[in-house]
């Protein structure tokens, strides 16, 4: 492992990889987003670019999906989200737009991963309200349409200012999501709860001999939004011309990630779906000291007719379980992220560790080693593996 003298003059807030992990962005107070590149793993990285991209600390930054080009988006205490465009491979970036609805500080920005979704952005601040931007015409990347707004109750009786505002949104790295047809399921009876649909809900009991091509696949766009102590997945909704909605569809709040006891520093998600798996993950950094894994398993919806018969919705919900919680950083944990096969969780906190975590044969997540950036080397017990975060 080798460190990256960056060049900021003040604290660096956040960093992102290009989808390659060729480019490297670094944000900072010094109100600059500095650029660097190397062609593989074994080279270093060299200085690209230095853009003067706002007014105040930048806060977040995330680059774009590829078929979108070389586009990097930013947020910052100046109350506003800046998109910026390169045409020469990150060697320089001309700001396209700048998206001002935010009325405080914008925390955290994610542009939707899954390239089918479209070129969209989610973005958050200290107002706890969850804005969606769309670029209808990703050849004019200059008009971004405000597509949803909705706010999001934080759970805390803070006020969200300073150190203590903590805002966080990761989009789901999958368009789709893979479960049996309705056939498979038992049917509910009228008297279920919606919360329980299922009198043996999740994929996990259904037959062992159904085949694989009996598995569905279900286009869902999907993100999970952490604020202050609170944890929400939005999912898509589309609506009929009878809603009386003012567009055609809405992202609502679905599951909740209970448990956290302080606030929420980030969150990640990883997708199994994408690789022939059943369930999604979402990790949870927190205050408390604890990184929290949780496991989503997906389920049709069913609703109760007018003569009390269930029917299928076509919606689909989730059944949320804590897969696994640890307290080894001794402290609060601020960062967590997923490797790209979403097989390897790396978290960092006060104790200035990175932490590795795997599941084993038999599902139980486990430590796998720690890298200190001052000692600069990984803990023996992370062994072989070679599905680390970049």
């Amino acid at each position: 492992m080798a460190s990256l003298i960056t060049g900021h003059a003040d604290l660096i807030h956040d960093i992102a990889y290009d989808h390659y992990g060729r480019l490297l962005a670094t944000c900072s107070s010094d109100q600059h987003i500095r650029v660097f590149s190397r062609k593989s793993s074994a080279d270093p990285w060299t200085f690209l670019s230095a853009t003067h991209a706002h007014e105040r600390n930048i806060l977040s930054l995330t680059f774009a999906p590829p078929q979108f080009g070389t586009l990097l988006a930013s947020c910052s205490e100046d109350q506003s989200v800046r998109i910026f465009f390169s045409s020469d491979n990150g060697r320089a970036f001309d700001r396209v737009a700048t998206l001002s609805d935010s009325p405080g500080a914008v925390h955290k920005i994610a542009f939707a991963k899954f390239g089918g979704h479209g070129l969209k952005l989610a973005t958050i601040g200290t107002d706890s309200v969850v804005r969606l931007y769309h670029a209808a015409d990703p050849s004019d990347l200059r008009q971004w349409h405000l597509a949803v707004e909705s706010e999001v109750e934080s759970g805390s009786k803070r006020k969200a200012q300073d150190m203590q505002a903590s805002f966080s949104v990761a989009w789901c790295p999958a368009g789709v999501v893979t479960l049996p047809p309705s056939s498979a399921y038992n049917k509910p009876s009228s008297s279920s709860s919606s919360n329980n649909t299922f009198a043996n809900s999740g994929v996990g009991d259904l037959p062992s001999r159904i085949s694989a091509l009996e598995i569905s696949e279900r286009s869902v766009e999907q993100f999970v939004v952490s604020a202050m102590t609170r944890v929400v997945v939005f999912r898509k909704r589309y609506y009929n011309s009878q809603t009386g909605s003012a567009g055609p569809y809405d992202f609502e709040e679905c599951e909740e990630l209970p448990g956290h006891e302080d606030l929420v520093r980030d969150v990640a998600w990883a997708s199994n779906a994408a690789a022939g798996g059943r369930y999604e993950l979402i990790a949870t950094a927190c205050k408390d000291g604890y990184v929290r894994i949780f496991k989503l398993t997906p389920r049709l919806s069913y609703a109760a007719g007018d003569t009390g018969e269930m029917f299928p919705t076509g919606e689909i919900e989730y059944d949320v379980v804590l897969a696994a919680s640890f307290d080894d950083h001794h402290g609060e944990v601020w960062k967590v992220s997923w490797n790209v096969s979403g097989t390897v969780l790396s978290s960092s906190g006060d104790d200035g560790q990175a932490r590795f975590w795997r599941a084993n044969y038999r599902g139980e997540w486990i430590g796998i080693g720690s890298l200190s950036a001052e000692q600069g080397h990984v803990a023996d017990n992370a062994g072989d593996e070679g599905d680390e975060e970049r």
